[in-house]
């Protein structure tokens, strides 16, 4: 089996985006969020960075990546929480119990066991990587799924209020979380 390169990474919740479809972009205030995200990534010296295929987590990784000169690694497993084929609102009253009941899903959607399986799968697959300070740049209900994981306090209010863009420290062991710490951002 390979060794783990690292056991730390740092988990990014993308920047305000348009509106909540798949295909949104970032709004302006999105746009000079990401940016202004460009001194704090380098002085926790990010040296690798990882993003779901979303334009909105692009969006919010390229400022950086262009001002480092990283290059962006799209990681399927890092995507949007699909709530369902049919209810695609991000609105939807089950989410809030999803918090309480983790296996929860609509047909077709992913209860938060599946979303935090996926995490762990990429957060696996980077600690494989010979980085020191990966950025991994996903969604908020990915990070709530792990957050609720660690913190059984962590509920659906501290999820809606979870800002954009949002910046965690995770600790590791062999790809599956031990702990989670949220990053000040300023600015």
């Amino acid at each position: 089996m390979t060794p783990l390169n690292t056991t730390t990474l740092y988990l990014l919740r993308h920047a305000e985006a348009d509106g909540p479809s798949q295909s949104a972009s970032l709004s302006e205030a999105g746009r000079r969020a990401a940016e202004a995200l460009i001194p704090t990534l380098e002085a926790f010296e990010i040296d690798a960075i990882f993003s779901s295929p979303l334009d909105r987590a692009l969006q919010t990784a390229s400022p950086f990546a262009a001002k480092s000169g990283l290059n962006i690694t799209t990681m399927p497993d890092l995507r949007e929480h699909r709530l369902s084929l049919q209810v695609p609102d991000p609105d939807d009253p089950l989410l809030e119990q999803r918090f309480e009941k983790r296996g929860l899903a609509r047909p077709g959607g992913e209860s938060f066991q599946a979303v935090l399986g996926r995490l762990r799968q990429a957060i696996l697959a980077i600690s494989r990587r010979p980085y020191a300070a990966p950025l991994a740049v996903t969604h908020g209900g990915v990070i709530a799924s792990l957050l609720s994981t660690l913190d059984r306090s962590y509920g659906y209010a501290e999820f809606i209020q979870m800002p954009r863009p949002a910046l965690f420290k995770v600790t590791h062991r062999k790809g599956s979380p031990t702990q989670i710490e949220p990053i000040e951002l300023t600015g």
